[in-house]
């Protein structure tokens, strides 16, 4: 009966149910990342729910301005309000765990998409490889697990 419930399970969960991993403490590599913005950056993810996980990230720029983010992030596919993280107060955002695994977030402002970041990892689930885009063009950060 618990080998029912198990698959019954996993099927209905698809994709999440087999989804790498991403919680954990994670740190930018520079030198595999060419054209960040960046000079160091740490994101800690921690899972706080079935499908919600809280960011927390600290960021140093070339320019020598420097960020810190916290907040939890329900990966659902639903449109939400942003507070901070450089959006207005029309900000929203859609996270959500793709079949392959992959961590998408799409950033709105008035409606229109202004920004998309897409986290894909390693087999062995030790980098994740965050691509950027927004109107200012493509960047691909490396991040290595800790």
């Amino acid at each position: 009966m618990r080998k029912i419930a198990w698959i019954l399970n996993a099927l209905l969960l698809g994709g999440t149910a087999m989804a790498v991993d991403f919680t954990g403490t994670w740190k930018l590599n520079p030198e595999k990342s060419p054209g960040t913005r960046l000079v160091s950056a740490t994101i800690e993810l921690q899972q706080t729910g079935s499908n919600a996980y809280r960011t927390t990230a600290d960021y140093a720029y070339k320019s020598g301005k420097t960020a810190h983010l916290e907040m939890t992030r329900v990966y659902d596919g639903q449109e939400r309000h942003v507070d901070g993280d450089g959006m207005t107060a029309q900000g929203t955002e859609i996270c959500e765990i793709t079949p392959d695994g992959s961590r998408k977030i799409t950033f709105k402002e008035n409606g229109k998409v202004v920004g998309v970041i897409t986290a894909t990892y390693s087999a062995d689930g030790r980098t994740m490889t965050h691509t950027l885009s927004n109107d200012t063009g493509k960047y691909v950060e490396i991040y290595e697990k800790q």
